[in-house]
């Protein structure tokens, strides 16, 4: 309550401001009208950064650099369009742009040619990479539920897995001297975390927001840390959209930082599009809004900052529901203000006078310490690691046929050696493998769906591609006869292919819902012998009849409850075990009632939660996020008794089983399977 109080203070040299959701404010009220210009040429954008005379950009996979020697009048000079996804957040240091990319990764990119930017290496990250900072030979990537990945990129060619820092939703993280501070979205705090060990890395100080926490920086000793949706207020009606503004932390104590003043921007609420930054310029600091757009804050006093300006971009559609673009992220020049429209481009915004380009403050780089030795043997598992991330185990027979991602397709004898029997390299990461017969179905990210013919001695002979326009592709389920395959891209797309003819495979049906795809969410098997399904986490389970010549999405088994990453559905007995809000769920095939109106079954003091896998008569809850795998015996599915529970190193996909005993595939921890 105290830090409450303290807030609550520094509010009163804030501006009074309108109640109204989605005020865009009257120019007098938040100071000086800025003019956005469109830069010509460049297409909807995400995130800017000024090293020098060049502005670097992405959006949408593309990478953009232009010359602002003259600052008014950007030039394009050099374009990269071989990135993936959504790219977020951009970090330059020295001759090496490292761009974060949602669900693609980490790219990093050759500029010190800036006419001529080339891709160096892709990194696959353990989750949707959002926020990017680097310090010396080590990045952090804020991947939001699952925390920071702390990456070794002393050889740019080939970046490393070092470790990971929990959190609750990391958004966005910048550091100095070996600390690290987060914006930590919906649990509404500032966290500082001790990383001059990045092996090691650990949380050492927080602070209540009052908004949800994303993008910030440092200068001297003060953090800007910018917020935005809902504030702490003591109920959602009265902090409804009011989380929107700027904080200023004494961090002089790196463990405790103390609140020391800050200004509230108009309130707001606006699920998609929805982050926010800060950007110290001398006297000022430059925060971007999102939907509420560019505001310039004096903080010359530190004591009582002030908005004397601000920027609302060009409508991003006309008509009665007419909003401004988004501003995604900004970088401030000499005298101007770049900022990128999520929809409609890149913009300069002219501020002579208050604008200055923003000077990076020096950081200690950090050294990474050697790994420690060889440990002795795990004592509850036999493991294989190979030198990717283990996303998917599919178990047939006595072999584990893994998604390794950037190490392939690997064949691994199930046994007390855990040997691979073949290694397929793919042309892309692979994220999932699904088996039919003798024929091997693969998730290879960017590079698509391929289909191999496996061989008598396990190796893979590729016979059909199917690429989905540049669109990543995650996972895939395709039950025989191997016809159909389900797959999804992207954040929130799934799609069925048809494989009759396999010399030119195509898309029959695609579907969007309401929620993203987080890991493992189509079901392997075909229901009835006739749904194949996924899951989607907002708007529950979608089943599609494959049982003719064409697919038909029939629709879904409706849920309007809040969701869960880290839940699933799997196969039970011929029903759909679906895991939600601590209970589990058992649907028959094309099950259309609302979930709440479904008999379910709990357990007292027992949460379920996490991606169901079972061999009928054990239950394995795969907890992605949390590194968490629980056993449960449902010998009587109506009574489910907890057996076990691993906290593993890695993160875990949806488990399998070999002769009773767990399999799992945990990440970079590797294969692991119970001795």
């Amino acid at each position: 309550m105290k830090l409450r109080y303290h807030y609550l203070l520094a509010l009163l040299f804030a501006f009074v401001i309108s109640v109204a959701r989605g005020d865009q404010g009257s120019g007098d009220q938040y100071g000086k009208v800025l003019s956005p210009r469109k830069i010509p040429g460049i297409g909807a954008c995400q995130a800017v950064a000024v090293v020098g005379d060049h502005l670097f950009a992405t959006g949408r996979g593309e990478f953009y650099v232009l010359d602002i020697s003259d600052a008014e009048n950007p030039v394009l000079t050099g374009q990269l369009s071989e990135l993936g996804g959504q790219t977020r957040q951009i970090f330059i240091q020295e001759s090496i742009a490292y761009v974060t990319a949602r669900q693609d990764g980490l790219w990093l990119i050759d500029i010190s040619d800036p006419a001529r930017p080339v891709i160096i290496s892709h990194y696959d990250t353990v989750e949707m990479a959002t926020g990017i900072w680097v310090s010396g030979p080590v990045a952090f990537v804020a991947t939001r539920q699952y925390g920071v990945e702390i990456i070794d990129v002393s050889n740019p060619a080939a970046p490393r897995h070092l470790s990971m820092l929990n959190t609750g939703e990391a958004q966005s993280c910048w550091a100095r001297d070996g600390y690290l501070y987060i914006g930590d979205w919906a649990p509404q705090k500032l966290l500082v975390a001790d990383v001059r060990n990045p092996r090691e890395p650990v949380i050492v100080g927080e602070a209540e927001l009052d908004g949800y926490g994303d993008g910030g920086c440092l200068r001297g000793n003060y953090c800007f840390a910018a917020t935005g949706h809902h504030s702490r207020a003591e109920s959602r009606e009265a902090g409804y959209g009011k989380g929107h503004g700027l904080e200023i932390y004494d961090v002089s104590e790196v463990a405790n930082p103390r609140l020391v003043s800050g200004v509230k921007f108009p309130p707001s609420y606006q699920i998609t599009n929805d982050m926010w930054t800060a950007r110290v310029s001398g006297n000022h600091c430059v925060v971007a809004d999102t939907w509420n757009g560019v505001f310039v804050v004096d903080i010359e006093k530190i004591e009582t900052p002030e908005i004397i300006a601000r920027a609302v971009l060009p409508l991003r559609s006309e008509g009665k529901d007419a909003v401004p673009d988004p501003v995604g992220g900004i970088a401030p020049g000499d005298g101007v203000i770049y900022a990128a429209g999520i929809f409609t481009g890149l913009y300069v915004i002219s501020a002579p006078g208050i604008v200055q380009p923003e000077i990076q403050e020096a950081d200690k780089a950090l050294s990474i310490p050697p790994a420690a030795k060889t440990a002795a043997p795990d004592e509850k598992f036999l493991v294989h690691r190979p030198e990717g991330q283990v996303r998917n185990v599919t178990i047939v027979g006595d072999v584990a046929w893994t998604a390794c991602g950037a190490a392939g397709i690997q064949a691994i004898a199930l046994g007390e050696s855990m040997k691979p029997l073949s290694v397929t390299r793919g042309k892309g990461e692979v994220f999932h493998v699904a088996v039919s017969g003798d024929r091997l179905y693969a998730a290879e990210n960017k590079a698509g769906l391929a289909v191999y013919q496996i061989g008598s001695d396990y190796e893979l002979t590729e016979i059909s591609r199917l690429v989905d326009g540049g669109r990543s592709i995650k996972q895939v389920a395709c039950p025989p006869p191997g016809r159909f395959a389900l797959f999804h891209g992207g954040t929130s797309q799934a799609s069925i292919a048809d494989l009759k003819d396999l010399a030119e495979p195509k898309i029959v049906l695609r579907d969007s819902q309401v929620g993203l795809f987080y890991g493992d969410q189509l079901l392997p098997e075909k229901m009835a012998d006739r749904f194949l399904v996924a899951y989607w986490h907002r708007s529950g389970p979608a089943w599609y009849d494959v049982s003719g010549d064409v697919p038909v999405a029939i629709g879904n088994t409706p849920d309007e409850s809040l969701y869960s990453f880290a839940d699933g559905v799997c196969l039970y007995q011929e029903k759909l075990l679906m895991v939600k809000r601590g209970k589990l769920h058992l649907l028959e095939p094309g099950e259309m009632r609302n979930v709440a109106t479904i008999p379910s079954i709990a357990v007292p003091k027992v949460h379920f939660r996490g991606r169901p896998t079972t061999d009928g008569k054990t239950l394995a809850l795969s907890r992605r996020p949390d590194q968490v795998v629980q056993l449960f015996d449902i010998s009587d599915i109506e009574k489910p008794k907890l057996l076990k529970s691993y906290q593993l190193e890695g993160h875990p996909g949806a488990c399998g089983f070999w002769n009773g005993r767990l399999v799992i595939p945990a990440g970079y921890q590797g294969l692991l399977m119970e001795r």
